[in-house]
């Protein structure tokens, strides 16, 4: 029922709905790359394309998930919900279920305009893009895992911006360990291989530039990536869990 409630009120979110609108826009706007060669098209079609969908998606996913329990909280309202038989563990899990839900809709939306345009450009079906479609995801469903993590102890914007930058930094740990190996120092080089062991690593997720070059996304790697984003996403949740246990309301 909580997950259904919410997952309504994310589809009414008027923000969410312009999101939707702009990526439906833009991922149809990559049909007209008239003045390059159709082989060339397709590969632009397709990276521009999944490009937007993560940017797109990451935004519906703060969005979604960095009000979800502050906006409850100021209102109020959860006291009333809480008292009435549901427990702390349903209202939390039942909150994030509903998110997903309204990330996964947009992201079949995206997904669905992204496919039938390569259908129609290249007359391929291309299971690789599926695979990426997959992976990112999955890639939404830690964010927003982390996400709500933060959203039950900090206000709305606060959650938002910090997924916002996590989103960013996951992006860019690989750098971390390049900067480990040049820092002579004992202390800084474990200080950022934790940091880097610590923060999601986003890039696992993105096999953008693999597709495009027309590389073959393995079973393996694909169970490997998801095993890892199912794993991160429950430790976050069970601390989330953890966190909203003990707050007062």
């Amino acid at each position: 029922l909580i997950a259904s409630i919410t997952y309504k009120e994310a589809l009414r979110n008027r923000l969410l709905n312009v999101l939707i609108i702009i990526a439906v826009i833009a991922i149809a706007s990559t049909r007209f790359n008239v003045l390059l060669a159709p082989s060339e098209e397709l590969k632009i079609m397709q990276d521009t394309s999944l490009g937007i969908i993560r940017f797109i998606g990451m935004l519906i996913t703060v969005f979604v998930t960095g009000g979800l329990l502050p906006r409850e909280i100021e209102r109020r309202t959860i006291t009333t919900v809480l008292s009435k038989a549901v427990s702390r563990t349903q209202f939390l899990f039942g909150k994030f279920l509903g998110a997903l839900y309204a990330i996964f809709a947009n992201m079949i939306i995206m997904s669905a305009i992204l496919l039938i345009l390569i259908y129609a450009k290249g007359k391929i079906f291309n299971i690789e893009i599926i695979k990426a479609l997959i992976l990112t995801s999955m890639e939404f469903i830690v964010l927003a895992s982390i996400t709500l993590c933060v959203s039950t102890m900090a206000s709305e914007l606060f959650s938002i911006i910090f997924g916002i930058l996590i989103f960013i930094m996951g992006h860019l740990t690989n750098y971390l360990v390049h900067m480990a190996e040049d820092f002579p120092g004992a202390v800084m080089k474990v200080l950022l291989l934790t940091t880097y062991t610590i923060l999601p690593n986003f890039e696992n997720f993105n096999v953008q530039s693999a597709i495009v070059l027309g590389a073959k996304i393995s079973a393996q790697y694909m169970g490997k990536v998801l095993s890892y984003g199912f794993l991160y996403s429950a430790i976050m949740l069970l601390l989330a869990y953890l966190f909203f246990a003990e707050r007062e309301m």
